[in-house]
């Protein structure tokens, strides 16, 4: 067996175990993975397999290296980190070192998700934007990025928050995340 093998072989065993996702998203309505949920199962499937795991996080990216024997794999995603989220009065929501914590976390669960294929459910994604709003049957808005920060500085939210939960700046968002902040908004 070689590492690539290896990793096959983990993919569909941790999909058969059925894991299940106990984070909630409150104000987006949606369940994701927490580490918790597939990493102690991921655990054991590594041990069985003899895939060791790594992860390291620099300036410019956080990876996460598997490693079988002599033969290694790594998977990286761009790492950057923001401010310290603001709470409503200016001030720092947590101390710098928890809100670090809380970047390293997010990273490791997307590297995980990434190398071995654990998926959250597209969610987000998978809302059709032709649908109707069931409840007065118009179309769905579609909100604009300017419209997000004007709501974010209504509510004197700050958006990194959001841009944190989605992995990416405001500007890469496409309208169904525009969409999905938005309503996160409406509910600060």
């Amino acid at each position: 067996m070689n590492l690539n093998e290896s990793i096959i072989n983990i993919r569909v065993e941790l999909q058969n175990s059925k894991i299940r996702q106990s984070g909630k998203n409150k104000f987006a309505g949606f369940t994701y993975f927490e580490l918790s949920d597939f990493l102690p199962k991921l655990n054991e499937l590594m041990l069985k397999y003899k895939v060791n795991d790594c992860i390291s996080i620099n300036k410019e990216y956080a990876e996460l290296t598997l490693y079988f024997g002599n033969e290694k794999q790594t998977y990286s995603i761009p790492f950057t980190v923001y401010e310290t989220p603001k709470n409503k009065q200016g001030g720092e929501s947590m101390q710098h070192i928890q809100y670090l914590g809380a970047l390293n976390t997010y990273y490791k669960r997307y590297l995980y998700l990434n190398a071995f294929g654990i998926t959250d459910g597209e969610v987000v994604d998978a809302i059709n934007n032709n649908d109707i709003n069931q409840k007065n049957n118009q179309p769905i808005k579609q909100y604009s990025i300017n419209d997000i920060i004007e709501l974010a500085k209504v509510k004197e939210f700050n958006i990194t928050i959001i841009e944190n939960a989605y992995g990416k700046k405001l500007e890469q968002f496409n309208l169904i995340e525009l969409n999905k902040a938005h309503i996160t908004l409406q509910g600060k």
